[in-house]
């Protein structure tokens, strides 16, 4: 990442901050851990599959609702490189095993669908770019150790880190956003994160009476 001009470098620290206390979070542990069975990995591929769902409808609902015409070009591309990926994760395991409907993973996603329908959109670039994608390239990192040659998880290694990017550039040539205001949303955001990533750990082992 280039030198970034404050406050800009604050939001960045403060976002890789959270990206640090993610990687010690219950799922990418689950994950990193070796001793960890393979049924248990196996069940947080089922356990994942409402929450990529969902991460569909969130870009749908941020084209949907986005007005200014830079930003809904920048909404229209995510959503182009990234639609099917749920598909492609359905593709990736045969386990059989399903995930019922779960309140947490429910809640979470309800949050952020619903931020993106409201937020302005340098906003929801943040949530979008900062957020759901710096989350989702940790996770894969970690997937890759657990599923080696997994389509799913080398797919996202490769186009996560462009998407992180992509939302620096947008606050770096936009301006018009309030440090104190950015900062909330990630620290927000990034709890909803944890919160659902912590609950998929918890059914995975729950379903295979793996130990905490």
């Amino acid at each position: 990442m280039t030198t970034m001009p404050a406050p800009l470098g604050e939001v960045a620290d403060r976002n890789e901050q959270h990206v640090r206390e993610y990687r010690a979070s219950g799922l990418i542990v689950l994950l990193e851990d070796p001793t960890t069975p393979a049924a248990t990995k196996d069940a947080v591929l089922a356990h994942l599959a409402p929450w990529s769902d969902a991460f569909q409808r969130m870009i749908s609902v941020r084209v949907a609702f986005e007005t200014d015409p830079q930003l809904k070009e920048l909404a229209l591309q995510h959503q182009q490189e990234e639609i099917g990926h749920n598909e492609i994760l359905a593709d990736s395991h045969r386990t059989g095993r399903t995930a019922d409907w779960d309140p947490v993973v429910e809640a979470g996603a309800a949050w952020f669908v619903d931020q993106f329908r409201t937020l302005p959109g340098l906003h929801r670039v943040v949530l979008a770019h900062l957020v759901l994608e710096a989350g989702s390239l940790t996770f894969s990192n970690a997937g890759s150790l657990a599923f080696p040659g997994n389509a799913y998880f080398a797919l996202h290694d490769e186009a996560d880190e462009e998407h992180i990017e992509m939302g620096y550039r947008l606050l770096t040539e936009r301006q018009e956003w309030q440090l104190g205001d950015v900062i909330e949303l990630l620290d927000r955001a990034w709890q909803i994160i944890t919160m659902v990533s912590d609950r998929i750990a918890e059914l995975a082992r729950r379903d295979t009476a793996a130990p905490a």
